[in-house]
């Protein structure tokens, strides 16, 4: 019965001390903490959020708008830019992901990569989507209606 206590004990003292504790999983998360900033006569803006998400990651930031700049429903499904008057959109350079909480102020545009028309008065359908670089998996999405200026 020794022997067997014995390799118990060595057995505990091999293992590392993290083995029974908890590992603290981080859940994605996001907020638009600010009103969406045109510039350049509408053809680009700066939209400010608030963010969690484990670290290896890609970000995809877009705004569309109505013509009329009011809440057009149409807008919140997928393949919605049909319906949009203008896109704006981006995937921005300098976005952390490590499992803390990080505020940023990504630019979209039309120019940068694909989109079309401006953004004006009103309010826009913005999307805020983290994938994975490593599975390509969608692993956080939040879209909401933001005042635009």
């Amino acid at each position: 019965m020794l022997p067997l206590a014995g390799a118990a004990l060595t057995l505990a003292a091999a293992l590392p001390a993290t083995a029974g504790a908890k590992s603290k999983t981080v859940t994605p998360a996001a907020d638009i903490i600010s009103h969406v900033k045109t510039f350049d006569g509408g053809d680009a803006a700066t939209v400010k959020a608030r963010y969690v998400c484990p670290e290896g990651n890609h970000l995809w930031v877009s705004a569309k708008q109505s013509a009329d700049g009011t809440r057009d429903p149409r807008l919140e499904g997928e393949g919605s830019s049909a319906f949009a008057a203008g896109w704006l959109q981006n995937h921005p350079a300098g976005f952390t992901c490590d499992g803390k909480s990080h505020v940023g102020t990504f630019q979209v545009d039309n120019f940068t990569e694909y989109g079309f028309g401006r953004l004006h008065r009103g309010v826009a359908w913005v999307q805020f989507c983290v994938v994975s670089e490593a599975t390509e998996a969608l692993i956080l999405s939040h879209s909401e209606w933001v005042k635009v200026s």
